[in-house]
């Protein structure tokens, strides 16, 4: 047994040797380029030929002549012309075709040698010995085996060329889709900027507690006179507003309505009468007010400005006393508003002006019916002025800070009540402080995530702010 292992080694060393040669072999025949030489023509056509195929056999891997040739006859292509060579070359997946004919009798006879890539271009060619005697033949192969490394450069060559055309084609593909996705992202910012998806809000609802007063007088012609003061009391108030087609991106997002109620909260007068005795009188207030306008978004919502038209209503309700009668304002309100926005979502002011055609002032323009009344025949009106501060928190969460001052004025005629001159002047003034909390919906992102996303303030900040009842 131990006599025979070295013959057993030696036998798989010289497998493992034999696999290593054939593995090495068809790597170098894949790696070469493969190629044909066809016949020849002319006198002393095949010495010639046979010179070339030497010189090949070490260049290219050899397809069969007769096989290239079966092919071009099924193809129906003329191997003597471009066309006819590059459609048969790139049906057998030849690289090069080598052509040639010798030319000439006696001394004067060469041997000219076309080689032609897998387009039908001819690459190289070379002109050599005629093919008799063996140092003739060997200077024919070698001149072919030139040829051959100038047509396998040239080929090379030409790939790298269409390489780099096709590195160049994708690269340039690459730019321009980039080029294409950062335009189609700036028109989307400017799309946003211009006008976010949201719009201006939808709705927004506040409620709050109001601080109110109220300083009626009343002015007799031949002096005198009387007076109704109140001191700041509480008042619970709701308001919605919204913009309708405010997600439109058309002028008509403008259009804004409005709607204010209050209600006073634990209301009551108190009169002295001529013994000095106080009496509490039963008192109640309400007020409303419905608007609708326009209010026009400027430099990305940065600023709003418009108009407004409502009809309100304003009650202020005394019991029986000896000093004024309850009034119940009914008017037209025509006003002007102007917003802008002071810090991102969380800030906005807001002016309101607006005069108020007034229809009906209540009891105490009742004439005679009402021992208080001042006349039945009243002329006059009422102006507001009002600023507000407001803005949007996380998550749609909206506040509103709100001051204003209204003057009602008339002048009475007619007939008055008991001890009542005619012809007296009528003054109401009032002040309201507002504090309300509330919620938008609608109008861009409310919650923590679309926010990060935004890169500036969202041009759909919340609603502005109008004070006016």
């Amino acid at each position: 047994m131990r006599g025979k292992t070295p013959q057993r080694w030696t036998g798989l060393l010289a497998g493992l040797l034999g696999s290593a040669v054939l593995f090495v072999g068809s790597l170098a025949s894949a790696q070469t380029e493969r190629g044909v030489v066809l016949d020849f023509s002319g006198r002393g056509s095949g010495p010639a030929r046979n010179a070339v195929v030497r010189a090949a056999t070490d260049k290219l891997d050899l397809a069969r002549s007769r096989d290239v040739e079966a092919a071009a006859r099924n193809l129906g292509a003329d191997l003597s012309q471009p066309a006819g060579i590059a459609a048969v070359a790139q049906d057998q997946g030849l690289t090069l075709i080598v052509t040639g004919e010798v030319t000439g009798r006696g001394g004067r006879a060469r041997t000219h040698i076309h080689v032609f890539d897998d387009q039908g271009n001819e690459v190289a060619y070379r002109e050599a010995d005629r093919p008799v005697g063996r140092a003739r033949r060997r200077r024919i192969q070698q001149a072919a085996a030139e040829a051959l490394d100038q047509a396998l450069g040239a080929v090379a060559e030409r790939r790298r060329e269409e390489e780099l055309a096709r590195q160049r084609e994708e690269e340039a593909a690459r730019q321009a889709a980039l080029a294409a996705q950062a335009e189609q992202g700036e028109e989307e910012e400017e799309e946003e900027a211009s006008g976010p998806p949201g719009g201006l809000p939808l709705i927004a609802a506040f409620i709050g507690i109001d601080g109110r007063t109220r300083d009626a007088q009343a002015d007799f012609p031949g002096g005198g006179g009387r007076r109704y003061d109140l001191g700041l009391y509480p008042e619970l108030s709701i308001r919605l507003e919204s913009f309708p087609l405010g997600s439109s991106s058309s002028a008509a997002k403008g259009l804004y309505a409005q709607l204010d109620l209050a209600f006073a909260l634990a209301l009551s007068s108190q009169e002295v009468d001529a013994g000095g005795m106080v009496n509490d009188i039963d008192t109640s207030a309400w007020r409303l007010l419905f608007q609708l306008g326009y209010l026009y978004p400027l430099s990305d919502d940065a600023f709003r400005i418009g108009a407004l038209v409502g009809f309100g209503l304003d009650s202020f309700t005394i019991g029986d006393n000896s000093v004024m009668s309850s009034t119940k304002y009914t008017y037209l309100r025509i006003g002007a508003a102007a917003d802008a926005r002071l810090y991102e979502n969380l800030v906005r002011t807001r002016l309101d002006i607006g005069y108020r055609i007034v229809f009906g002032v209540g009891d105490i323009g009742t004439g005679m019916d009402d021992p208080n009344a001042l006349g039945d025949d009243a002329s006059g009106g009422a102006f507001d002025l009002g600023v507000s501060l407001g803005g949007r928190i996380d998550m749609g969460l909206s506040y509103a800070v709100r001051f204003g001052f209204t003057r009602y004025s008339f002048d009475f005629s007619g007939l008055a009540g008991a001890g009542i001159p005619p012809d007296s002047s009528f003054t109401d003034k009032s002040l309201n402080l507002s504090v309300q909390l509330g919620y938008t919906f609608g109008g861009g992102s409310s919650d923590s995530e679309e926010s990060e996303e935004s890169d500036g303030p969202d041009e759909s900040d919340d609603l502005g702010d109008d004070w006016a009842m």
